[in-house]
C-alpha cells in the first residue's frame, strides 16, 4: 500500500459504506405502482424509508441505537440483539398497521429479527422467545439455523406477517445474510418459508436444554410456517455482494476479490484469508466479506471482526495490512465497528489467545493495532475484511 499500512484499507472501507447507503441503493428500486402503505424493519429501516421517495403511511421498527427515519412515519423502537418488551410492543403495533391496510410494500433489513416479534400463540410465550433468542445468539449456528427456529416460534417471522396482508404485499430486501437467501433476512416476515418445524426441532436438539420447546413443535396441532403467499412478491436492493462489488469499483485493478462469502467458524475464515493473502502481489487488495460464526465462550467485549482480525495477525507470516469491519458500525457487544492492523507489529501473542478464550477480542485487536470507531451507519450488508501486503 502506499502509505504502508491499514490508513488506505480504512479510507476504502468508509467509501463503500457511502456508496452503498440504503436510502441510495432503495431509490433505484423504486417503481410508481408499488403500494403506497410502507413497512419498514430493521437496522436500515430509516434509511430505506428515507429513500422511498412518495408515500401514504408508514410504519418503522427500529432497533435501539440505529437511525430513525427522517421523513414522517408511526416510529418503534426494539431491541438487538436480543428481544426487548419493546420489541413484542413493536409486534403487536406492527400487526394493526398491517391489518389496516389493503395493499402494503415492505421494506426488509437485518436487525429485524430482534427488534420486533410476537410469539406464536398459545404455543409460545415470550419468555420462550426471549430465552432461546439469547441462546441462539450466543452459539455457534449458523445465522440460518438461528432463523430456522425463529420462524417456527413467532406469529410474525416465516411468512406469517405477510399472511395478514388482505391485498398485494411487495418486499424490498436489503440483505445481511447468504445471496439469494431473502427469506432469512429478519427471519422472513413476508416470504414464504422452505423450512420445517422438524429443522428447527434439530437445531434445538444441538443446542441442549430445549426440550419442551421441541416437544411442543412435534405435537400436530402446532401449525407450520407459511408455505405459500400467492399475492406477495419480493425483490433484492442489496447484499454482501453489492458490498464487495463496491470496493471493486472504488479500488479498480488493484483489487481482488474473494467470490464467496465467508460463513465458516471464525478460525477456519481466518485460515482462508491468509491463505488467499500469500498470493497477493504489491499494491493489490483482498477484498472480502460475509459473517463468520463465533462461539462467545467468556464475558469480554468482541465481535465477528475483532476476532477475525486478531486470528489472522495471529497466523500471518511476512508483512501484511487489514481491516476488518461490520457494515453496519457495530461489531458485537465491541463498541466498536471493528479493527485494523499493520504487521510486523509488536503484540503479545499468548495475551492476545488469551483474551481470546473469554471472548474479548475488543483488548486484543486494541493491543494489536487500532479500532475503528463510528455512529451506526445505518447500513447493513454483513462484514467486510480488506488485506495488502504492507
Amino acid at each position: 500500500m502506499a502509505d504502508g499500512g491499514w490508513a488506505e484499507l480504512e479510507a476504502i472501507y468508509r467509501q463503500t459504506l457511502a456508496a452503498c447507503a440504503p436510502a441510495t441503493l432503495v431509490a433505484k428500486c423504486v417503481q410508481p405502482d408499488l403500494p403506497r402503505a410502507v413497512v419498514a424493519i430493521g437496522k436500515c429501516a430509516g434509511g430505506l424509508l428515507d429513500g422511498i421517495g412518495d408515500f401514504e403511511d408508514a410504519f418503522a421498527v427500529v432497533p435501539e441505537g440505529y437511525p430513525e427515519p427522517k421523513v414522517r412515519a408511526e416510529v418503534h423502537r426494539g431491541g438487538h440483539p436480543q428481544m426487548t418488551a419493546a420489541s413484542f410492543e413493536a409486534g403487536r403495533a406492527l400487526n394493526e398497521f398491517v391489518d389496516a391496510h389493503e395493499d402494503v410494500l415492505f421494506l426488509i433489513s437485518g436487525g429485524g429479527s430482534a427488534c420486533v416479534d410476537l410469539p406464536l400463540a398459545p404455543w409460545f410465550g415470550e419468555g420462550d422467545l426471549m430465552e432461546i433468542n439469547e441462546r441462539l445468539v450466543g452459539s455457534s449456528c449458523a445465522i440460518a439455523e438461528i432463523n430456522c427456529v425463529r420462524k417456527h416460534l413467532s406469529a410474525i417471522k416465516g411468512g406469517r406477517l405477510g399472511a395478514r396482508v388482505r391485498g398485494r404485499s411487495e418486499t424490498l430486501v436489503y440483505s445481511d445474510v447468504a445471496s439469494g437467501a431473502l427469506a432469512d433476512v429478519a427471519s422472513g416476515p413476508t416470504l414464504p418459508d422452505a423450512t420445517s418445524k422438524r429443522d428447527a426441532i434439530v437445531v434445538l436438539e444441538r443446542l441442549g436444554g430445549s426440550r419442551r420447546i421441541a416437544a411442543v413443535l412435534r405435537d400436530a396441532r402446532c401449525p407450520d410456517s407459511v408455505k405459500s403467499l400467492p399475492g406477495s412478491h419480493a425483490r433484492l436492493i442489496a447484499d454482501n455482494d453489492t458490498l464487495t462489488s463496491a470496493v471493486a469499483s472504488i479500488a479498480g485493478r488493484r483489487a481482488v476479490r474473494l467470490e464467496r462469502q465467508i460463513e465458516c467458524d471464525v478460525q477456519k475464515a481466518a485460515e482462508i484469508l491468509l491463505e488467499r493473502a500469500t498470493l497477493l502481489r504489491d499494491g493489490e487488495v483482498l477484498v472480502a466479506g460475509g459473517e463468520p460464526t463465533v462461539t462467545i465462550r467468556g464475558d469480554g467485549r468482541g465481535g465477528r471482526c475483532c476476532e477475525l482480525a486478531v486470528r489472522v495477525a495471529l497466523g500471518a507470516q511476512g508483512p501484511l495490512s487489514g481491516v476488518f469491519a461490520s457494515s453496519d458500525g457495530r461489531d458485537g457487544n465491541s463498541g466498536v465497528a471493528g479493527a485494523a492492523f499493520s504487521l510486523p507489529a509488536p503484540f503479545d501473542r499468548a495475551q492476545a489467545a488469551r483474551e481470546l478464550g473469554r471472548s474479548n477480542s475488543r483488548d486484543a485487536a486494541s493491543a494489536l493495532g487500532r479500532l475503528l470507531t463510528m455512529a451506526p451507519t445505518g447500513n447493513n450488508l454483513r462484514d467486510l475484511y480488506l488485506l495488502a501486503r504492507s
